[in-house]
């Protein structure tokens, strides 16, 4: 039976592995820019050109040209803002692939090891690195069946034989050293991507931040064109979208779980925002079914 289940796994995984896509997070139509969201695969972030600031697991920081970051499954992670040429190749590995032939085959350990460190957020800035992962993904996305299995261990094992530049955990664990060098307006990115779940004070955030109340609303809409409120109710669709189409939660569960004291008030944000009712939404996404 157990070696049944194996070969069911690897017919289903042949048949998904590596999806790689280039998108444009310059574009204004590119949703993708916007969405604060996780996976639960293994993605590969390459910049191919421009710059890219965002979010990955709590941490603040930018990307540009020939960076690489790998992403740890079901870590969020969000693009604050971009230029307006920047233009990302992502590859998504499912994290699972590798899980059953650790005891199968030793040999594959170092991989498997490497895919549980990446829950650190690998860095790498290797223009290099970045042309050649490039063109393995390019490769990757046109292949099929075992092909395309062969050049995705291609590219982990690439990846997990090459020194990272840094970790993302490393400077998340920097503590107050990284708290000195962010802006007070970065501190309050921080604490609402931390707490947006929750209910808190525009008093709570501003202390947190170390400005007052009307100095931070102020930098604020500077720095993200939004008030604080809009950037919140943002983050909270968003987080409810993912769970509208990853999960079977009950609309109404959704809403509390994303930060709303009130299904009412979570429904009329929710269509304002996307122009459609919570349960169309995840209806439409599933094809209607």
């Amino acid at each position: 039976m157990k070696k049944q289940a194996v070969r069911h796994q690897i017919v289903e995984h042949l048949s998904r592995l590596g999806d790689a896509s280039l998108h444009k997070v310059g574009n204004s139509e590119d949703e993708f820019a916007e969405v604060y969201h996780y996976h639960n695969t293994l993605e590969v972030v390459i910049v191919r050109q421009g710059w890219v600031e965002g979010v990955v697991g709590g941490v603040m920081g930018t990307m540009t040209r020939d960076m690489i970051v790998v992403i740890g499954d079901d870590i969020p992670h969000c693009v604050l803002r971009a230029s307006k040429n920047c233009r990302l190749l992502l590859v998504h590995v499912p994290a699972e692939l590798l899980k059953w032939d650790e005891e199968r085959f030793p040999e594959l350990a170092h991989g498997v090891d490497y895919i549980r460190c990446s829950k650190s957020g690998m860095v790498y800035h290797d223009a290099r690195l970045a042309d050649q992962l490039a063109r393995l993904a390019v490769k990757l996305d046109a292949a099929e069946g075992f092909m395309r299995m062969s050049l995705m261990m291609k590219l982990l094992h690439i990846l997990s034989t090459t020194l990272p530049s840094s970790t993302i955990l490393a400077v998340q664990q920097q503590g107050s050293t990284m708290k000195e060098k962010e802006s007070c307006v970065d501190r309050a990115y921080r604490y609402l991507y931390e707490h947006f779940r929750r209910t808190f004070s525009l008093d709570e955030l501003a202390a947190y931040a170390g400005l007052t109340p009307s100095a931070l609303c102020r930098s604020f809409r500077k720095s993200s064109g939004s008030t604080i409120g809009e950037f919140c109710s943002r983050l909270r669709i968003e987080y409810a979208c993912n769970l509208l189409l990853t999960t079977s939660l009950d609309v109404s569960q959704i809403a509390y779980q994303s930060g709303y004291s009130s299904y009412p008030h979570f429904f009329t944000q929710f269509k304002r925002a996307m122009k459609t009712t919570p349960t169309a939404y995840r209806q439409r996404s599933q094809g209607g079914r």
